[in-house]
């Protein structure tokens, strides 16, 4: 059994694939230990029983309840074994992924690999401002005085709305292989982090389900701030009133060229 550090942990999914294996899912279950006690001692009246120095021998035995949590690493651990076990369509490990590989991979297929991540521009954007933000109130406190001006201050402001533009609690995240081959992508759920953000670097292992293959020659564009408007209902005459490119800025347009497989993690550790 290989021990891992888990950064990111996907808990539903995990539930899911449980509740598939075993039937039912659950987090605790009530285990029963048996103690068992030896005691030495002369030979007295009643019924002895010897050992074979000639002294008497009794056995003790303590029944003992205890509740025990089912970890999410423990389920990790079930589910990974399962799949590494399939015999019809077992686990593979990848270190890249070459292009005819990658036009033969079904969708749905299990992978785990070794990858680096980087989040997108407007996610990396927006976790910088928050921090020049954080340090600039900080210092403000210690020296009671304004350190931005009315422009500087407008600037963190416009920044601030349009990371909130995106609504949810998704990410855009890519891995990396280390040999530049086919990106893997994924939006990833704040709550499942097991680690601050800052420390969601370096190269880890992932163990991801296909979701969706972008082919060559095609592309996808993270974190459209306008993407919402785009999908509204519109009639033909309100569309005709919208501005012909509604693009993210340059400073956050960000495009992942295929091909690239969307993928969903389940886990990611060291």
């Amino acid at each position: 059994m290989k021990l891992r550090n888990f950064l990111y942990i996907n808990k539903n999914v995990l539930d899911d694939y449980i509740s598939v294996i075993d039937g039912y899912t659950y987090d605790e279950e009530t285990q029963i230990v048996n103690e068992g006690n030896k005691k030495a001692g002369g030979v007295k009246a009643g019924i002895p029983v010897l050992s074979g120095d000639g002294r008497v021998e009794s056995n003790k035995s303590e029944e003992v309840q205890r509740r025990v949590r089912f970890s999410d690493s423990a389920k990790f651990e079930k589910i990974h074994r399962y799949l590494s076990e399939d015999t019809d369509n077992p686990l593979k490990y990848y270190e890249f992924i070459e292009e005819n590989e990658f036009n033969i991979m079904p969708r749905d297929s299990f992978l785990e690999v070794l990858v680096s991540a980087r989040f997108s521009k407007m996610k990396v954007l927006s976790n910088t401002f928050k921090k020049i933000e954080q340090l600039v109130g900080y210092a403000e406190n210690l020296t009671e005085q304004k350190l931005l001006d009315r422009q500087s201050k407008t600037a963190l402001d416009g920044v601030s709305a349009l990371a909130s533009l995106k609504t949810g609690k998704e990410i855009a995240c890519v891995f990396s292989f280390e040999e530049s081959k086919i990106p893997l992508l994924s939006y990833l759920n704040e709550d499942y982090f097991l680690c601050e953000q800052e420390q969601f670097v370096g190269q880890f292992y992932m163990l991801c389900k296909v979701q969706k293959k972008i082919p060559k020659g095609k592309s996808v564009s993270l974190d459209e701030i306008f993407e919402d408007i785009k999908n509204l209902p519109l009639n033909r005459n309100q569309r005709r009133k919208m501005p012909n490119k509604m693009d993210n800025p340059d400073i956050i347009k960000d495009v992942v060229k295929g091909p690239v497989l969307q993928v969903i993690p389940i886990a990611i550790y060291q």
